[in-house]
């Protein structure tokens, strides 16, 4: 079991993401530096939710009153604006003694604290070089000649933030790792993600980077520091968790995240029960297919009336479903328990009259709709109507 390494997996709109957030939110207020302001689970949620990065967290809580700081803690601001801002003392502290400008531009340069939280998504065409490091072509503005640079990834970044300021616990969010090829994107890395091969433990491990060079022309080495965590989620509707590659497995915990019904904001609309209403879609959904393909609560959560309902069942709902159900309207009449043979008394799902006039009869066989029924939804259905799908 990895103490550093998580994958939240579970069907879409379970709020995988958000718990990513929220737990990378509570490791960071449990770092040396910031624990000594003693937050708590409701500050965890406060600040994720009000929050995509931490390095506003002053902003939202009078408990970090670190003046440097907050001076420094935004990544978008150029370094020379930051130094602009920096008091006599601010300088003292980064620099040591004298009132050194230069030096301290240089420090907030390579020793950059924020932010604590990074936050990327895989994607097919994702790459090491990416991720880890790569070499990028600019073209030079004074001469008009191309040149090659070395362009560190965000990985590498944040390994060396976090090197570079040990009280501090950073993490990196993979979002959707499984739509990457993680095998290709990690590489070697791999090794360093376990606990016991990070810099500073009796078993660390380092790989040799390829393109960064030391002043003697050798590769340089890239350490997994101690105090960076990683935390990932992974939609099991696009690949099955027993895909995994045996490694990574090997390497993350991996937390379940499954659809609730017991939750506040699933609230009643007039006399339409939602908790009642998602869970009978997910038990036929598990039985039609399986347990990854259920609905997520976040679907059904902050619907005030009947008009925002109808906007969910006919813009996400059912939108799903027939991505689930490709091509099969029995199985969505299922799941919404309309009925696919006599459609006549539906009020969810309308049959979709075809004209079978559009082609000569000698193309009857070419005609695919002749023996499929096809249905489109009821934008106008009622309460009555969707109570139907759970009693």
């Amino acid at each position: 079991m990895s103490r550093l390494n998580k994958i939240f997996f579970g069907p879409a709109g379970t709020g995988k993401t958000r718990e990513a957030n929220i737990e990378a939110v509570r490791l960071v207020c449990e770092s040396k530096e910031l624990k000594k302001y003693k937050f708590n689970k409701n500050d965890y949620r406060t600040i994720q939710k009000n929050l995509k990065d931490f390095s506003k967290l002053s902003e939202i809580s009078d408990k970090a009153n670190d003046k440097i700081i907050e001076k420094i803690q935004n990544l978008s601001l150029s370094v020379d604006s930051v130094v602009n801002t920096l008091t006599f003392n601010d300088i003292k502290a980064l620099v040591g003694n004298g009132n050194d400008r230069d030096k301290a531009k240089k420090n907030i340069a390579e020793y950059r604290i924020y932010p604590l939280i990074e936050m990327i998504t895989f994607h097919p065409s994702y790459s090491y070089q990416d991720f880890v490091e790569g070499i990028s072509v600019e073209t030079n503005k004074e001469t008009n000649d191309i040149e090659y640079k070395v362009k560190d990834g965000i990985f590498k970044k944040i390994c060396d933030r976090a090197e570079n300021n040990p009280d501090y616990n950073y993490v990196l969010i993979i979002d959707e790792i499984n739509r990457g090829d993680i095998a290709s994107i990690f590489g070697e890395l791999f090794t360093l993600l376990e606990d016991n091969k990070r810099k500073g433990n009796d078993e660390e491990l380092g790989i040799n980077l390829p393109y960064s060079k030391d002043e003697k022309g050798n590769p340089k080495k890239l350490f997994v520091p101690k105090n960076l965590y990683i935390l990932a989620t992974m939609n099991t509707v696009d690949k099955s968790i027993a895909l995994i590659d045996v490694a990574l497995r090997r390497r993350f915990d991996f937390i379940e995240c499954m659809p609730q019904y017991k939750l506040f904001e699933l609230k009643s609309i007039n006399k339409v029960d939602l908790s009642k209403l998602l869970e009978t879609m997910n038990q036929r959904i598990t039985i039609l297919k399986n347990e990854h393909y259920q609905i997520g609560h976040s679907y059904f959560l902050n619907i005030n009336n009947m008009d925002e309902l109808r906007e969910v069942m006919i813009k996400k709902v059912i939108p799903l479903l027939q991505e689930y159900f490709y091509d099969d309207w029995k199985s969505i009449c299922a799941v919404l328990h309309q009925s696919y043979q006599n459609p006549k008394n539906n009020g969810l799902l309308i049959k979709k009259e075809i004209n079978k006039k559009l082609f000569e009869s000698e193309f009857d066989e070419l005609f695919a709709y002749t023996n499929k029924t096809i249905f489109e939804i009821n934008k106008e259905f009622s309460e009555e109507d969707i109570k139907k799908v759970y009693e």
